[in-house]
């Protein structure tokens, strides 16, 4: 691809980012207070639960979305299945309807049913949009597409944060939120459609008929393969914890009188007085720079070996987080809580920018979308346990430990730092089966 196409092809990850992180990062949140909020005890439960069964429906998707796409054989090839979309975009846009009147059954069901939707057709869609990248995209460019992939996305997740902040009702009522969420991605995504780059037919050609359960057996039997897969398995379970409690955290250490008459929740003591806006305002730039730094720290010293650093530096550095955001007075306090989110930022986009382009160098011309699906399939794995995790942390951990933290009159911030913890075993995790792939790799322009 040249710098025009990859633009063209890159508007589409806007609106596909915009929507997955609505969903990932501020949907459960609006659930647990509108639809559940008549149960405090378990909304938070039951607002994760209905991300849980998304997700885990949307990733056995996956399988079958990769085996159906690289055996597409037409004049359009994989592009039909973009289209996905379109129904994608729909239900977003009913996940924003207020259900508080609605029996707390009956809006589990909805909800789960219509997130479940979202799922499965954002996971058709990807697949065969990943994979088209993938088959476009020159061994020697992989990192930087990728990275300029990552930085379309990262319009997505400003937008997902900021789009609600501008109007204090919105939380009573996420449809606005959601109707422009649903119509940008289907936009986006019909853009990169119509006028992105034609994915390569030569790998047309029809191959040998085998089933799913057998190319699922056949592409393990790929040693690199199935290292790294499982690498990416446990990279991305910190992805996705990051992922599902970066508002709630932020929101616990810059608001101090969160809760309601009906589900109180204790306010910290000290709490740090910053703007939420002014913390993601000040975060992008430098999400910015750790994408181009991704970028020259391939080119000079190689992704695999970049990728392991990466993952060593989160391990060593995530256990000494729990000790930052909890002690000391209002400006140390903020300056811990950057400190943490920058870390936590710094793997996340490491994982983000390297992850893919790896997989490409280990997979065989023309199974691009087999080899994606089946790794995506095991990286969104983490994701309904991630979510029901948190949901059940912040749901149980809400009271006070023997003191455990000074200064906090609730077990809120034990719950993060335990869950903290668990991302950095699982980057050490992952570090371990990173070290075990063996390819010869294109090394970038």
């Amino acid at each position: 691809m040249n710098r025009s196409e990859l633009i063209r092809l890159s508007i589409g990850q806007i609106g596909m980012v915009l929507s997955y992180n609505l969903l990932t990062m501020n949907l459960q949140d609006y659930f647990q207070k509108t639809a559940f909020s008549s149960n405090p005890n378990l909304a938070w439960l039951y607002a994760y639960t209905v991300i849980t069964i998304a997700f885990a429906a949307g990733a056995l998707s996956y399988l079958f979305a990769g085996w159906l796409s690289d055996r597409t054989y037409n004049r359009f090839g994989r592009r039909p299945y973009l289209l996905c979309a379109i129904p994608g975009g729909i239900v977003l846009i009913l996940l924003g309807l207020n259900f508080a009147s609605l029996p707390v059954a009956m809006s589990f069901i909805i909800l789960s049913c219509l997130a479940t939707t979202y799922a499965i057709t954002y996971r058709i869609m990807y697949t065969a949009y990943f994979a088209m990248y993938q088959d476009l995209t020159k061994p020697e460019d992989r990192v930087k597409t990728t990275v300029t992939f990552g930085i379309f996305g990262l319009v997505g997740v400003a937008g997902a944060i900021i789009l609600p902040l501008f109007d204090p009702k919105i939380q009573a009522d996420y449809f606005t939120i959601t109707l422009i969420c649903g119509l940008a991605y289907i936009a986006t995504v019909l853009f990169a459609f119509f006028f992105g780059p034609k994915e390569n037919l030569n790998r047309t050609q029809k191959q040998e008929y085998i089933s799913i359960l057998r190319s699922i057996k056949l592409t393990f039997q790929d040693k690199n393969f199935k290292n790294y897969s499982l690498s990416a398995l446990f990279a991305s379970f910190t992805y996705a914890m990051a992922m599902f409690i970066i508002k709630p955290f932020i929101d616990w250490k810059t608001n101090s009188s969160l809760g309601t008459p009906e589900s109180p929740r204790f306010p910290r003591v000290p709490v740090i007085p910053v703007n939420f806006m002014i913390i993601i305002v000040s975060l992008l730039p430098i999400a910015l720079i750790i994408f181009y730094f991704c970028n020259y720290a391939s080119k000079r010293w190689g992704k695999r070996r970049f990728y392991k650093w990466a993952l060593m530096i989160g391990f060593l550095t995530f256990p000494f987080m729990i000790f930052l955001t909890n002690q000391g007075n209002s400006i140390s306090l903020i300056i811990q809580l950057y400190m943490v989110i920058v870390v936590v930022l710094f793997i996340v986009v490491v994982i983000l920018g390297l992850q893919n382009a790896i997989l490409m160098d280990i997979t065989p011309r023309g199974k691009e979308a087999t080899y994606t699906a089946i790794c995506f399939f095991i990286t969104v794995i983490p994701f309904p346990f991630a979510s029901e995790l948190a949901g059940v942390l912040l749901s149980t951990i809400n009271y006070n430990i023997g003191g455990f933290w000074l200064g906090t009159t609730t077990g809120s911030d034990f719950a993060y730092g335990l869950m903290i913890i668990i991302m950095g075993i699982l980057l050490f995790i992952s570090y371990l089966f990173l070290r075990r792939v063996k390819y010869e790799e294109v090394m970038e322009k």
